[in-house]
């Protein structure tokens, strides 16, 4: 089985937390002009992180994605589980720049809606955000409810259209690391992924398949194990708390990141 929907969540949220604060640390060392984010890009990019973790999942009828927004999201996961099966095309990466590309496409949505008191909000990064939100407060069961998951999105989304208004680097950058580090679980489990080169697939002759490289070409470095096993909720629980506090410390250590909301208008 595949890593669990709200370890592939908090999975996210850590690996983007790590990534946005050694970015600055490698360029400063390495002499290259890496991209730094702010605090508020850097908070808001973990919530997006943690939503679109799930992204690949979309293939499974089963998954937590597909239980997130009713009939419509089961609708989806059901059809594109019939054309490319689970653990087929979504989880390559092929599909990672698909993703990619198309929250390049949302974000840059060159249209925005006039609201009281928030002022011009950007359309497209708000419906990306407010997805990805919802996706990853239903997967970490953060709220209960169909409804309670989208508002809660929404209300974050119009957030962080406030204090993190420039999303053309860190919310393409954030779906990005949520998709490619949801493969990375998946390829830590037993069932692991399909090969690197999808469509392409190289199978092994029989007397070299093994469970690194399964007849079926998928490859796997199973060091977690079964999905739900003691290794993976061990592993996820640092993870939970490494995210918690470099959350905490990003927030509380820069308050213009609580401010911003009411000093940006």
């Amino acid at each position: 089985m595949p890593m669990m929907g709200g370890h592939h969540a908090i999975s996210g949220a850590a690996v983007w937390m790590a990534l946005a604060g050694s970015a600055p640390v490698l360029g400063h060392v390495t002499g290259l002009d890496l991209w730094e984010l702010d605090p508020a890009q850097v908070i808001s990019g973990a919530v997006v992180a943690t939503g679109a973790a799930l992204l690949p999942d979309i293939d499974h009828p089963s998954a937590t994605i597909s239980r997130s927004g009713g009939g419509l999201t089961k609708a989806i996961t059901r059809t594109v589980s019939s054309v490319a099966g689970h653990r087929g095309a979504t989880h390559t990466l092929l599909a990672v720049l698909a993703f990619t590309a198309l929250a390049v496409l949302v974000g840059g949505l060159d249209h925005r809606a006039h609201l009281p008191v928030l002022g011009e909000i950007p359309t497209g990064p708000v419906i990306l955000v407010g997805v990805m939100c919802a996706l990853g407060t239903r997967a970490l069961k953060v709220v209960d409810g169909m409804l309670l998951p989208w508002l809660v999105g929404l209300a974050s989304a119009l957030a962080i259209a406030v204090i993190a208004p420039e999303a053309t680097i860190w919310l393409p950058a954030a779906v990005a690391v949520g998709t490619l580090t949801h493969l990375v679980g998946d390829l830590l489990t037993t069932d692991g992924i399909p090969f690197p080169t999808w469509p392409l697939v190289a199978r092994p002759p029989r007397r070299l398949a093994s469970p690194l490289w399964q007849r079926s070409g998928d490859i796997a470095v199973p060091l977690l194990g079964d999905a739900g096993s003691a290794r993976e909720w061990l592993l996820c629980t640092v993870l939970t708390g490494y995210a918690a506090v470099t959350t905490l410390s990003t927030v509380f250590g820069s308050p213009g990141v609580l401010l911003a909301v009411t000093s940006s208008r």
